[in-house]
């Protein structure tokens, strides 16, 4: 009698949070989360060879139309530092010169309205999803400064960084959601963003769209 007690107590100590978890995605229910991750540039050829990739935050609310259809707005920061030696190696500097270049670093505020489809049922405490929405990208340089030791002489000359023109763009990709226990989630999330309009380059570099693929990690408060 004892044992079938106990039996019945674990069942209730276990079953209970099971079922709160899977209730966590229906219909009304909401959450909001945060995350930290990386930002690479894909896209064009100037972008991708001197630029190298950042690691940013971010923050979103997300609605639960239904136990499968989730509709969200997000906030993504991602700043990307230039390149040095990339650049540095393609200039023709003399062989008793030294150049350094500080600055240079392009930062992107991406604001993004997504729609979320989930693979699995809410009763799994693994899901899969695909994502994917419109997003309005603004992308700013900073300050860069090149500063020249030759035969004895310093020169120095500083450009000012630049606000680019504000550009709508589209996102998609898929991620994984895991429970972990209670009111909390924790996700893992791939995207590939294409800002419409192009940019010009540096130099003579051919003028292209801005493309990035975000890998981010983070995690969901729901209510």
């Amino acid at each position: 009698m004892k044992v079938k007690k106990l039996v019945v107590a674990f069942l209730i100590i276990t079953l209970i949070p099971l079922t709160t978890a899977f209730a966590q995605r229906r219909a009304g229910s909401w959450s909001l989360g945060g995350f930290a991750g990386t930002g690479t540039p894909m896209a064009p050829e100037f972008f991708k060879d001197y630029w190298n990739s950042g690691v940013g935050f971010g923050g979103e609310f997300i609605y639960n139309l239904s136990s499968r259809i989730s509709v969200g707005a997000r906030f993504q920061h991602l700043p990307f530092p230039l390149d040095q030696d990339e650049i540095l190696a393609e200039l023709p500097i003399p062989a008793d010169a030294s150049l350094t270049i500080e600055g240079g670093n392009i930062k992107a505020n991406i604001f993004s309205a997504n729609i979320l489809a989930y693979l699995t049922s809410p009763e799994s405490l693994v899901g899969f999803y695909v994502i994917g929405g419109a997003s309005l990208y603004q992308l700013s340089s900073d300050d860069v400064t090149m500063t020249m030791e030759y035969l004895g002489q310093t020169y120095s000359e500083t450009q000012e960084g630049e606000e680019m023109d504000d550009k709508f763009g589209i996102n998609g990709g898929a991620g994984i959601e895991i429970n972990a226990g209670g009111m909390f989630n924790v996700f893992a999330e791939g995207k590939y963003h294409y800002r419409f309009g192009k940019e010009e380059g540096p130099t003579d570099a051919e003028p292209g769209s801005i493309n990035i693929f975000s890998l981010i990690g983070g995690v969901r408060l729901i209510f």
